[in-house]
C-alpha cells in the first residue's frame, strides 16, 4: 500500500510540473550595448528586450538600469513590435537607458547588472571612449507657443507642444520643462522633484488620448537657444498624444517648486520659489467627412518596398516585404493581407510593427513580408493588390500609398497548382499531395500537449503495473 501510495505521489508531482510549466510563459531576455565610442555631446546607450508569445497586453516586470561611474543618466524609450510567425504572434519591447557623459575620457565599466524582474543580467566589462565635442556652441531651436516672449534674465518653467491646431487622430507632443538662462548667476536646486514632478504631470495629461510616453525618469539637461539667447533646459516630461476624438484639451496653469540658494558667509539661506507655467490650449480640428475617416492613420507617412525579384516563372514563389514609416498612429494601419485571386497566391510571412522616440516626436514602422506565388503568365503591377489609406496632414486629404513594382511572370498557366519542378522551390515539392490530416497534425502539435500526452501513457502503465501485479 505504501509503495501504491509513493507511485501517486511521483505522478502527481509530474503533473503538477508539468502543468506549472505549461502556465508559465517566461519572457526571453537580451541585453545591448550600444555605441562605444561617442562624443561629449551624445548619449551612451544600455538595453534590454523582451521577447514573449503572450499578448501584448501583458503586464510587463519592473526594471532597473544601473548607475555608471563619470555618466549621468537622461531617461528611458521603449520601443514594442509585434511579428507574425506560422500564425503565431511574437511580441518585443526594447527599453533604452541614455547616459551622458560628465567629460572626455576612456572608461572602463565593469561589474554592471540590469535588473529585469526578478532577475540580474550582469553586463561584460566593456569600455567607453568619449571624445570632446565637435560644437559645443551649437544649439538646438525649441519650439515654444507664439504667446510666450521672453523679456527677462529670469528662469521659467513652461509647458509646451509641437502642435497647437493639430487633427483629431495626429501625433502631438507634450513637453515640461523649467529653462534657466546662462546668464544668470542665481543658484537653484530641485525641490523633492520625486513627489512634485509626478503630481504635475498628472494634472496636465489630457484626456481621451493615446500616449506613448518617452520614459523620462529624471531631468534631461540639454542647451538650447531661444530667440538668440542661450538656456539649459531641464525636460521632466515628453509624451506623444494622439487625440482619439474632438474634445477641448486645456492644460491649465501649473505651479513648480525650486529652493534658491543665498550664500551669506558659509552659510546658504535657503528659499522656495515658485515658478507658474502659463495655460495651454490644443484646438483640435475634424478630418473631411470620408468612410475610413475613422479607420486610418493621420500623419506623414512614406512606403519602402522590397521584392526579391521583378522577373518570375508560374508557380516559383517570391518575396514581397512593405515597410510603413512615419509619426502617425500606424496602430490603425490595416493589416489585412491582399487576397489571393485567379493571377496571384498570397502567403502572409510575417507583420511587424514597432514605435519608438526619435528627437522631439513618436515613429512608427509597419512591416510586412508576404509570399506572391504568380499562377498566371504575364505582366501585373503590384498597385492593384497593394495599397494603405491615410490621412496627408501636410496636404490635409486622405491619400494613398501604392505599390510601385511590376512583377514579369513567365511559364505556363498553373491551373491554380503549386509548380514543382523548379530547383528552387525545393521546399513546395510534392505539398500538393499533402494529406490534410498530415497538415492538421503539423499544426496541432506543441510542446505543451506532447508533455501532456506523455505523462497520460506514463500514468496508464503504471496504472496497469500496479493492477497486474500479483496479490
Amino acid at each position: 500500500m505504501k509503495k501504491l501510495e509513493s507511485i501517486f505521489h511521483v505522478v502527481f508531482i509530474m503533473f503538477a510540473l508539468a502543468f506549472s510549466a505549461i502556465g508559465q510563459n517566461p519572457m526571453a531576455v537580451t541585453t545591448q550595448i550600444g555605441a562605444k565610442t561617442i562624443s561629449q555631446d551624445e548619449n551612451f546607450t544600455l538595453s534590454f528586450t523582451l521577447t514573449s508569445a503572450e499578448s501584448a497586453s501583458a503586464t510587463l516586470p519592473t526594471y532597473q538600469f544601473p548607475e555608471l561611474l563619470n555618466f549621468k543618466k537622461q531617461g528611458v524609450s521603449r520601443a514594442k513590435s509585434s511579428k507574425l510567425i506560422n500564425g503565431q504572434m511574437v511580441n518585443s519591447f526594447t527599453f533604452s537607458q541614455y547616459y551622458l557623459p560628465d567629460k572626455s575620457g576612456n572608461f572602463e565599466i565593469n561589474n554592471e547588472f540590469i535588473e529585469v524582474g526578478n532577475q540580474t543580467f550582469r553586463l561584460e566589462p566593456f569600455s567607453v571612449v568619449v571624445n570632446p565635442a565637435v560644437d559645443t556652441d551649437e544649439f538646438i531651436e525649441e519650439l515654444l507657443p507664439s504667446d510666450l516672449v521672453i523679456t527677462s534674465n529670469d528662469p521659467f518653467f513652461v509647458i509646451t507642444t509641437n502642435q497647437l491646431k493639430p487633427f483629431v487622430g495626429q501625433g502631438f507632443t507634450l513637453k515640461m520643462s523649467f529653462f534657466v538662462p546662462e546668464t544668470n548667476t542665481q543658484e537653484f536646486e530641485f525641490d523633492r522633484n520625486d513627489i512634485q514632478i509626478p503630481a504635475l504631470i498628472s494634472k496636465m495629461k489630457p484626456k481621451f488620448c493615446w500616449e506613448e510616453n518617452f520614459g523620462i525618469t529624471t531631468e534631461q539637461v540639454i542647451k538650447v537657444s531661444l530667440n538668440k539667447k542661450k538656456y539649459t533646459e531641464y525636460r521632466f516630461f515628453q509624451a506623444t498624444y494622439f487625440a482619439l476624438q474632438n474634445q477641448r484639451i486645456r492644460i491649465p496653469a501649473l505651479k513648480f517648486r525650486v529652493i534658491s540658494l543665498t550664500r551669506k558667509g558659509l552659510e546658504a539661506v535657503k528659499k522656495p520659489i515658485y515658478f507658474t507655467s502659463a495655460p495651454l490650449e490644443i484646438k483640435l480640428r475634424n478630418l473631411p467627412h470620408h468612410p475610413l475617416s475613422e479607420k486610418v492613420p493621420v500623419g506623414n507617412f512614406q512606403l519602402i518596398e522590397n521584392i526579391s525579384s521583378m522577373n518570375s516563372k508560374t508557380g516559383q514563389p517570391i518575396m514581397y516585404t512593405a515597410s510603413l514609416k512615419g509619426d502617425g498612429n500606424g496602430v490603425l494601419w490595416n493589416n489585412k493581407s491582399p487576397e489571393s485571386d485567379y493571377f496571384m497566391n498570397f502567403v502572409p510571412i510575417s507583420v511587424q510593427t514597432t514605435l519608438a522616440p526619435f528627437q522631439e516626436k513618436m515613429f512608427g514602422n509597419k512591416t510586412d513580408k508576404i509570399q506572391i506565388i504568380p499562377k498566371q503568365p504575364g505582366k501585373f503591377a503590384l498597385s492593384h493588390y497593394f495599397n494603405w489609406i491615410y490621412f496627408n496632414v501636410k496636404t490635409e486629404q486622405f491619400d494613398t500609398l501604392s505599390s510601385k513594382i511590376v512583377v514579369d511572370v513567365t511559364g505556363n498557366s498553373s491551373d491554380h497548382l503549386l509548380q514543382t519542378d523548379h530547383a528552387e522551390d525545393e521546399v513546395y515539392r510534392g505539398i500538393e499531395n499533402k494529406k490534410t490530416l498530415d497538415v492538421s497534425w503539423g499544426r496541432w502539435v506543441n510542446w505543451s500537449q506532447l508533455v501532456n500526452l506523455m505523462l497520460m501513457l506514463i500514468t496508464i502503465v503504471i496504472a496497469f503495473l500496479i493492477w497486474k501485479k500479483p496479490k
